[in-house]
């Protein structure tokens, strides 16, 4: 049995990532037993440098005198000592890094750390390849626990007693970001070519939205909701309901703004096609490793992408199963965690 503590910062999103590990993990085999402790993060940005500096100089024994300093995280809720600790996101790291000296177990970042020392952790498991100073594993997308298996079971309960529409395509819409930012005219050519595509096709729509969708975009859908475009509707700021796996079971293509790339990464691993929806402003720094990680899904099989201005010229695809590579990527980090000296 691997005990795994889980540091959520607060993000649904690194959260999905850190439950997606230990899920490639149970899907290799290992037994584990997971507990998951809230860090409430409130370091203001000025302060990082010099905490980072401080935990970087000081001795280990002192960290704990620390983490009050960075955030609120509550010890007693934690019952078993982990062999491993968790963490996605900037906001974590300094509890993980305490909590590893403290527990003297070993700790798995998910992600790319910087502007946080590497070394810091003992396994990175990383979207992209870099040269990072230890052990990593490359997933080419964003880790998720989403498998075509469980969308099956989820997705046949949420149907079941009611017939499941026919000839059904899936819209995850997102909404802007510090990288992404739609204007009003791709809003406006999004919800004409849903029309359009539903005409030309033949289809219906599953639609839902997510906490930065624009409460003016939410209004129209649902004034579209009562016509024969969309099959059903959900609208997160309304009404937020947990329906990313029954709209996944049922749909033939799935549509991800692209700024919602956790989305979009569960969406892959249902292996159903998937569009990413681009807008005409994006501020991706050339180089950076956001810039890597955008390219590297967008180039997965079975992925295409356009801009959201012009998504009806889309002629979705269909991706077979064998055009999608296994999650090799979990069978590495078993090989690490189990049979390595790294851990």
């Amino acid at each position: 049995m691997m005990n795994i503590l889980i540091i959520d910062e607060g993000s649904p999103g690194h959260l999905s990532q850190s439950l997606g590990v230990v899920s490639v993990l149970e899907e290799e085999g290992v037994d584990c037993s997971v507990e998951i402790i809230r860090f409430r993060y409130r370091l203001k940005g000025v302060f990082r440098p010099l905490m980072r500096f401080v935990m970087n100089s000081l001795p280990a024994r002192l960290y704990t005198r620390l983490l009050p300093m960075c955030g609120e995280l509550d010890e007693r809720l934690i019952t078993r000592t982990p062999d491993v600790i968790i963490s996605s996101g900037g906001k974590s790291i300094f509890a993980s890094y305490v909590l590893k000296h403290c527990y003297q177990c070993k700790s798995i970042f998910v992600g790319i750390p910087d502007p946080y020392p590497d070394r810091w952790f003992d396994l990175i498991v990383s979207p992209v390849k870099k040269p990072f100073s230890v052990p990593y594993v490359v997933t080419e997308m964003i880790p998720n626990s989403m498998t075509p298996e469980v969308i099956k079971r989820d997705g046949a309960e949420y149907w079941r007693g009611r017939d499941m529409p026919k000839r059904i395509w899936a819209l995850f819409i997102g909404g802007n970001s510090k990288s992404h930012h739609y204007t009003e005219e791709e809003w406006d050519a999004l919800l004409i070519h849903m029309v359009t595509l539903s005409q030309t096709y033949g289809i219906k729509w599953l639609v839902t939205t997510s906490r930065r969708t624009p409460l003016s975009v939410e209004e129209r859908l649902a004034t579209m909701s009562r016509s024969d475009v969309i099959e059903e509707l959900v609208l997160y700021n309304r009404e937020p309901k947990k329906v990313l796996k029954p709209f996944l079971y049922a749909a033939e293509h799935i549509f991800v703004t692209q700024d919602s790339l956790t989305m979009a990464s569960e969406a892959y691993n249902s292996q159903k096609p998937v569009i990413l929806l681009t807008p005409m402003s994006l501020k991706i720094k050339k180089g950076s490793d956001f810039e890597k990680v955008v390219d590297t899904f967008s180039s997965l099989p079975g992925v295409n992408k356009v801009p959201m201005v012009k998504l009806n010229t889309c002629l979705p695809r269909h991706a077979q199963k064998s055009d999608r590579p296994e999650r090799e990527w979990g069978r590495r980090l078993k090989e690490i965690l189990l049979t390595s000296n790294a851990l």
